[in-house]
């Protein structure tokens, strides 16, 4: 910081310099990384950024050819990556571009992708309907009360099909709470929040 120095300043100067050369950024050795960032920035911006622009191109044109396309037909072509079901709603993808009357066990043009299940059980995810009604009907998924339970709806009803017909709604629970705050115990309970 001094505009001049003593002797002995500069021979301390001196000594801490040798010492210190291999930590010390001279503006040479500045000006040399400045360049270095300049031509990284230069390759990544000219170079990198066009071929990942130009990948995700080709990689959006890859995924939205992956569609659905209707329930199998021996007549049609179909092509690489389109998706039909056969009659039993297993689902099926094309691995390359496929030539009308190809069958579906040609594993040279197709590959099975998924198969249909069993219908599983019905959920418990409903929507109150209130009180049951004799003139009303009721789809799946409806809950309703009825003799003080609540009853889910487990296949479409015509009206006056009421509960507890086993065909068509099964017992979701025995007890049934209205009140406007949540109930401390929470097994076993259906809870209806009153407004107020």
């Amino acid at each position: 910081m001094k505009p001049t120095l003593t002797s002995t300043e500069q021979n301390e100067l001196n000594g801490l310099t040798t010492q210190l050369k291999d930590f010390i950024i001279s503006p040479e050795v500045w000006n040399k990384f400045a360049d270095a960032l300049v031509n990284t920035q230069t390759f990544f911006t000219q170079e990198v950024s066009g071929y990942i622009e130009a990948k995700q191109a080709v990689w959006d044109t890859y995924v939205k050819s992956f569609k659905y396309i209707e329930v199998y037909n021996s007549a049609h072509a179909y092509k690489f990556q389109n998706m039909v079901k056969n009659s039993n709603g297993d689902l099926y993808l094309a691995i390359k571009d496929v030539p009308a009357g190809t069958l579906l066990t040609d594993t040279s043009y197709w590959q099975k992708i998924s198969t249909k299940g069993d219908k599983g059980d019905v959920g418990l995810n409903a929507y109150y309907k209130g009180d049951y009604s004799d003139t009303a009907t009721y789809t799946i998924g409806d809950a309703v009360s009825y003799g003080g339970y609540i009853y889910y709806c487990k296949a479409a009803t015509t009206a006056g099909t009421a509960p507890p017909n086993g065909s068509y709604w099964f017992l979701w629970d025995r007890h049934i709470v209205s009140e406007t705050e949540p109930p401390t115990r929470q097994a076993g309970l259906v809870w209806i929040k009153l407004q107020d």
